[in-house]
């Protein structure tokens, strides 16, 4: 499936694409967007009515690695979820990316990032590391 997608988004110069993928045996939306860099979000197909606690997790600017603060900035309420995803082996390697940003919605885990279009190879990386952040952090 994803390997479909990124031969989609090589071939046509721009376009969106939203597609149903399953992990973990949970329906997830990824949804793409590109021109010149391709936008990407993968989050929980059902949508959440009431939203009660959000909280985002984003990589700090590099500044913070020479003053030696916490190279993470959550926005939002700190819950057992987001210090689950705090403490994931698997959080550095999605934030990573540029633009990256993991949202934490009732204990629904959603991720957006940007790739230039040259590295949509790594789309299939980025997607093999959010299963295996969900299978790790519940």
């Amino acid at each position: 499936m994803v390997l479909e997608i990124i031969e989609r988004i090589k071939k046509n110069a721009s376009g969106e694409s939203e597609d149903c993928i399953n992990i973990n045996g949970v329906a997830f939306q990824l949804h793409c967007k590109w021109r010149k860099r391709v936008f990407i979000s993968i989050s929980p197909k059902q949508p959440t009515l009431i939203e009660t606690t959000v909280s985002t997790i984003k990589k700090a600017p590099l500044m913070s690695i020479i003053v030696r603060t916490p190279q993470y900035r959550i926005q939002g309420a700190r819950t057992k979820t987001t210090e689950n995803l705090l403490a994931n082996k698997f959080t550095p390697a999605l934030l990573h990316y540029p633009f990256s940003e993991l949202r934490c919605i009732n204990k629904n885990i959603a991720f957006t990032a940007t790739l230039k279009k040259k590295h949509i190879i790594q789309l299939e990386k980025m997607v093999l590391y959010f299963e295996a952040l969900l299978r790790t952090v519940k």
